[in-house]
């Protein structure tokens, strides 16, 4: 029997033993839904599990040494990946329609360099565009790819399945109708729910829980030598994508989010207003979400301080005015809360100003208070 490693944190380890399972007993389906909390581990696995295919060693795989193994780290190896695209990437020329003269990117290579991008980070929860999709023109240049029948395994990692819109998702579902032999769709996908009923049916299901607080302590100290700060343990509920993405940014963020918190409340708008306009050159979509997740997380730690609950964010909290906790009510800060959800959700849409959003929301946070 071929042996299989498969690696991952402990938490996830009853999955990984059913996956290696399901590989030595030659019964891996040939599509497989990976869902779980963003920045977890799902395309790590996912590369993990191509490799696994692709190996051919005859009795450890993967084996890191074959070819099967090598192109699966190759990220210009375009074929392997379905990755949302912008609409302007996604029209690109195909490489085949490129003349040899032409300097402009084929859809290919847009593809590879996002692919790099997640073989470089398999953690990684900020590498697309947040307008990216995956189209119809995506899945049939993949469909072109596999009409031909291949005497040895085939892999495709689809990242990000949930990016599929209608037409994308009608036409992937008439591929896995008729898989053809030697070939394996791995997607991944925050959670299973975002994708048709139907291409779930029609996939395995390899649901990754999150890390815990001492697995995340670890890994976070092995990568970058150093602790992980108490609050970016708090913010990155699990994942380890998320920890990586917060390391960065935390500082200066809780810094305007306990500002914002407290000039709001105290009705200094004007205040208020001019510290967002000289940020404003760096508040851009995935900043201004940053700040309401930040926003969120405090506003539930001033009730978990009123019930005496240990805090997510202990070192920014203790920044927050102590007349703030003392006079503000469990149910007003519950429809702040509220309100700072639904601020996130209307800068999702990306239909709106973010200065102006912000800016509104401040004046709202803390209707009837003082």
């Amino acid at each position: 029997m071929i042996e299989y490693e498969i690696h991952g944190p402990k938490s996830q380890e009853l999955s990984l033993k059913r996956v290696v399972l399901a590989l030595q007993e030659n019964r891996f389906p040939q599509a497989v839904l990976i869902d779980g909390a963003a920045g977890i581990g799902k395309k790590k696995l996912a590369i993990e599990l191509m490799q696994a295919l692709l190996c051919t060693h005859p009795e450890k795989r993967p084996c890191g040494k074959c070819f099967g193994c090598k192109s699966a780290l190759a990220p210009e190896v375009a074929e392997q990946w379905l990755i949302p695209l912008k609409a302007e990437e996604a029209k690109a020329k195909t490489a085949e329609e490129m003349t040899s003269r032409s300097k402009s990117t084929s859809v290919e290579e847009f593809t590879s360099s996002y692919a790099k991008k997640i073989l470089e980070n398999p953690y990684a929860i900020d590498y697309l565009p947040p307008e990216s999709i995956i189209s119809i023109d995506l899945v049939r240049a993949l469909n072109k790819k596999f009409t031909l029948r291949s005497p040895t395994a085939r892999c495709v990692i689809i990242a990000e399945a949930e990016r599929m819109n209608t037409e994308a998702a009608n036409a992937f579902l008439k591929t896995l109708e008729e898989v053809p032999d030697n070939t394996y769709f791995i997607l991944t996908t925050p959670s299973k729910d975002l994708l048709l009923e139907t291409i779930r049916s029609r996939c395995s299901s390899i649901h990754l829980q999150t890390w815990t607080d001492e697995e995340i302590k670890y890994e976070f100290q092995k990568q970058f030598s150093r602790e992980i700060s108490p609050d970016n343990l708090g913010l990155c509920l699990g994942s380890f994508g998320r920890a990586i993405f917060f390391d960065e940014y935390i500082e200066s963020t809780s810094s305007l989010a306990v500002s914002f918190i407290t000039l709001a409340y105290e009705k200094r708008y004007s205040d208020l207003f001019l510290l967002l306009q000289q940020a404003g050159s760096k508040i851009e979509l995935d900043s201004a979400l940053l700040l309401l997740d930040v926003l969120s997380f405090l506003l539930v730690d001033i009730t978990r301080a009123q019930a005496n609950l240990p805090l997510r964010l202990p070192e920014t909290f203790s920044k927050i005015p102590v007349s703030l906790l003392e006079h503000t009510s469990p149910k007003s800060v519950q429809i702040a809360l509220n309100k700072v959800q639904e601020t996130s959700k209307i800068l999702a849409g990306r239909s709106t100003s973010i200065m102006m959003t912000l800016q509104t929301l401040a004046i709202k946070l803390f209707d009837g208070e003082l």
